[in-house]
């Protein structure tokens, strides 16, 4: 009885307002029941893949950190520190754009740490995220479940607005590698003086 009364109301009230502004309620009322079906069936689809009902995962049959690097400095260095702390298989990754500053890199990289193998990349494009993606899916190709985390040496500067000037490529890199699966992406920040 309430639910039919409540009907004809609105259907009065639809017929005699609705060109004085009921036709925004009659519209936007389905539009907000619709969205918040979808909303609520997203929600039980992320659950529905999130539970662990059922779920059972094999442990990682390997493990190798990849450190991307383009030179040789602190920020460098502590995130080599970093990847040596949470893997024994630490290789560092740098694509070769200029013969010439590779060849000083490599020179540098072997005085400087000696300890940790220096992988170069060729890139005949001049691209930096695409030859470090496929480095990456062929290492996680040695073994069946491999698992790669990419250190990204990045340093923090005093001014907010300086950092629109560096780090560029890690933020790139972070951006195509999230959707890598058996891909973890860790930065490990080096903080710099006013």
């Amino acid at each position: 009885m309430g639910a039919a009364t409540t009907g004809l109301v609105l259907a009065v009230l639809a017929g005699t307002k609705f060109l004085q502004g009921a036709w925004i309620v009659i519209l936007l009322i389905p539009c907000i029941i619709l969205v918040f079906r979808k909303v609520r069936r997203h929600y039980l689809h992320i659950a529905s893949q999130l539970t662990l009902e059922g779920f059972r995962e094999e442990p990682p049959t390997g493990h190798t950190v990849v450190v991307p690097v383009s030179g040789i400095h602190r920020g460098v260095i502590t995130a080599l520190h970093y990847a040596e702390a949470i893997s024994s298989n630490v290789e560092a990754v740098t694509v070769s754009l200029d013969p010439v500053s590779t060849e000083h890199l490599r020179k540098s990289w072997a005085e400087h740490v000696p300890e940790v193998p220096l992988v170069v990349l060729d890139s005949p494009y001049r691209s930096v995220v695409g030859p470090i993606r496929e480095y990456i899916e062929k290492v996680k190709g040695r073994s069946a479940r491999h698992l790669v985390t990419v250190v990204l040496p990045e340093f923090v500067l005093a001014h907010w607005w300086e950092h629109f000037l560096h780090n560029q490529t890690a933020l790139a890199l972070k951006a195509v590698l999230l959707f890598s699966k058996g891909t973890i992406v860790t930065s490990v920040p080096h903080h710099l003086a006013r």
